[in-house]
């Protein structure tokens, strides 16, 4: 996201129009964040690429002008930038990170703290490529996420003034100097996008290419078009960006070839020049350019009303609610612009407002850093042993070995996993998704008391099914590997014993293969018929070999076993439900998976495999299943994944394989 760089200071000609495409890149990622489930702006996210253009164009604008003119100076660039980018960011890092403390438990307040201290450091896009996976905390949780494009935006400034200048010292050929570099990032955005998307998404490397074709077109200031052809190049730009803003998809494969798209219709309309129609119409109208001069802070304050949205309730916004947080962060937008930016910039002491700005964006980033290493100040909760218990159990790692694990196989990118833990003559295999994972400290502490009898495998992935011929095109494409790891381990360590934990899920962009057929796994029924029948298939192929159980359902609850959903928030604070001492019926939780476990018992009654149930271990044999155990310890970390500390002593039905 770029900060509005006041074009009139560039030189006489001032173009109104780019202000007019600022407007609509920074209201296509508003919609985009606002209003997910609406799908007017699926590719809504174009926006930040555009942004990333406009910056490369107007600043290098300033830079080759200085530099050709014996005017440009690395402290003068760098004040300007502090001035331009600081203000708003100071006043909403400070915003958001004394609102954590009013409405975040200590676990979120840390993580809070962690984004305020990278997004302070311009480096939110590193910390978000540290923590993308599977298992990161939902993007909706991070109030500060849409700060990895303005760290991504400053990282390109710390190199590329200095570069320039040492380029035209030398009197390098500067055209090509940007055509080499250029050619170079976007080769490495191909790549990436290729092998590992979250690094194609966040690292500067694979982003600069976008900034540096607006830095060409900033070079060629020569290009002399006739006026038709610039009417013709500003009306495929605009139809290039609203393409990608209405047909793209945050499932893709991101940037990639697709950014193209967006980059190239971001260049043309600039490159039309303000006199096209298109620029001189639509763009250079009022409105737009109103917006477009409070881009930046409206970028800023959006994003942390939405998400605190959701923590607050826990679920999206509803639409009237998103119209809200767009009206306020518009107002919000243009207090911090008119009262906070301008002062700032416009003020006849520049060097004393930049030290001041500088100073307090440096200062919250301490306060962040605090805040994180402290693990959010729970000293504000001493007085609620309660809530101190639920904040611990949602720290707890969820799909991590455990010491005496030894990891055989990791897929990075998805998390799928094969371990080994013992080192018994008799062979076991779990195989399923996280579910089947989290039995892994029962097994830990089997070897820890020197009772783990077998040599015992885990053969995993997050939400993989374990059934052969899924085939997914989104997170959880990886998932085909699962299966054919087992198959492969089972023969080749002739593995005796299968403990499998199938688990159908319908979603989109997921489907089965069944005799040369490729059905959707939507929800229905055709679909359902043939994961069962696959995995059917599955369990004969396994019991060539080894004796084969499946595992039930598992207590799930969204909310009453959840220890993230047993605090009641509001706007003005936080709580501990009252509701979160009240037990759940058993048989609501098993209603969940009525007909799953209908199905898993006809799949075993027709190869031979054994059921195994887990529900006793965790809930008891009577009608109610308490959230709890010993002392007000939360027996589970979310509502799906039980923790380590109550696996370890309470989960008994897979012991008798095992000792």
């Amino acid at each position: 996201m770029t900060a509005p760089i006041n074009t009139t200071t560039l030189d006489h000609n001032y173009r109104p129009d780019i202000d007019g495409l600022r407007a609509m890149a920074v209201l296509s990622v508003v919609v985009f964040h606002a209003f997910p489930d609406e799908a007017w702006l699926p590719g809504g996210f174009v926006g930040v690429d555009v942004f990333f253009v406009i910056s490369g164009y107007l600043i290098s604008k300033i830079l080759f002008s200085e530099i050709e003119q014996h005017r440009f100076s690395i402290a003068s660039f760098y004040g300007r930038r502090i001035r331009r980018i600081f203000p708003a960011l100071a006043v909403c890092l400070a915003a958001v990170l004394v609102y954590g403390f009013v409405v975040l438990v200590p676990s979120e307040l840390a993580q809070l703290g962690k984004q305020v201290f990278f997004g302070a450091s311009f480096l939110s896009n590193f910390a978000l490529w540290s923590e993308s996976g599977y298992f990161d905390r939902a993007a909706t949780s991070k109030p500060l996420l849409h700060l990895w494009s303005l760290g991504i935006e400053e990282q390109f400034y710390i190199l590329w003034p200095p570069l320039l200048w040492i380029a035209f010292t030398l009197k390098a050929a500067i055209g090509r100097l940007i055509v080499g570099l250029l050619v170079a990032s976007f080769s490495v955005n191909i790549a990436l996008s290729l092998t590992d998307m979250s690094s194609d998404f966040y690292l500067p490397i694979s982003r600069f290419w976008e900034l540096l074709a607006g830095a060409a077109l900033a070079w060629r200031r020569d290009i002399n078009l006739k006026a038709g052809l610039k009417q013709v190049i500003s009306l495929a730009g605009m139809a290039a960006i609203l393409m990608s803003a209405r047909l793209f998809a945050s499932e893709m494969r991101y940037p990639g070839w697709l950014a193209l798209l967006p980059v190239a219709g971001s260049v043309a309309v600039i490159l039309a020049g303000s006199n096209a129609v298109v620029n001189k119409t639509i763009l250079s109208n009022r409105v737009a350019v109103s917006i477009g001069l409070i881009s930046y802070p409206l970028y800023l304050w959006h994003w942390p009303l939405i998400a605190f949205s959701y923590v607050i309730r826990g679920k999206p916004p509803t639409s009237f609610m998103a119209f809200g947080i767009v009206i306020a962060s518009l107002l919000l937008a243009w207090a911090t612009y008119r009262f906070i930016e301008r002062p700032v910039r416009l003020s006849s002491n520049r060097l004393r407002r930049t030290y001041i700005v500088a100073a307090c964006v440096a200062v919250l980033g301490a306060c962040g850093l605090a805040v994180w290493v402290t693990g959010g100040v729970p000293q504000r909760f001493t007085a609620n042993l309660d809530l101190e218990k639920m904040n611990a159990a949602t720290l707890d790692e969820i799909y991590a070995p455990t010491k005496g694990m030894n990891v055989l196989a990791y897929n990075s990118r998805g998390y799928s996993m094969v371990a080994q833990i013992g080192q018994g003559a008799r062979k076991v295999a779990l195989a399923g998704d996280s579910t089947m994972f989290h039995y892994g400290p029962r097994l830990q502490q089997l070897a820890d008391e020197g009772r783990l009898a077998v040599r015992a495998y885990f053969v995993t992935g997050p939400a993989c099914p374990l059934v052969p011929g899924v085939i997914a095109r989104d997170l959880y494409a990886y998932c085909d590997n699962v299966a054919n790891r087992l198959s492969e381990l089972v023969q080749r360590e002739k593995v005796q014993t299968v403990v499998i934990g199938p688990h159908y899920s319908p979603r989109k962009n997921a489907f089965i293969e069944r005799e040369g057929k490729s059905i959707p796994l939507d929800g229905e029924e055709e679909g359902r018929r043939a994961f069962y029948a696959n995995l059917e298939d599955y369990v004969r192929e396994l019991k060539l070999n080894a004796t084969v159980y499946l595992v039930l359902g598992t207590p799930q609850s969204p909310t009453g076993l959840n220890p993230q959903r047993m605090v009641t928030r509001g706007v003005t604070g936080i709580r501990v439900d009252p509701n979160a001492e009240k037990s759940v019926p058993i048989a609501d939780l098993r209603a969940v998976y009525a007909r799953h476990d209908a199905d898993l018992r006809a799949v075993a009654e027709r190869t031979g495999a054994k059921l195994l149930d887990v529900f006793p271990d965790v809930c008891g044999n009577g009608e109610m299943c308490s959230p709890f155990f010993g002392a007000r310890e939360p027996k589970f970390t979310d509502g799906v994944h039980l923790r380590p500390v109550f696996v370890r002593e309470h989960l008994h039905f897979l012991d008798f394989l095992l000792m």
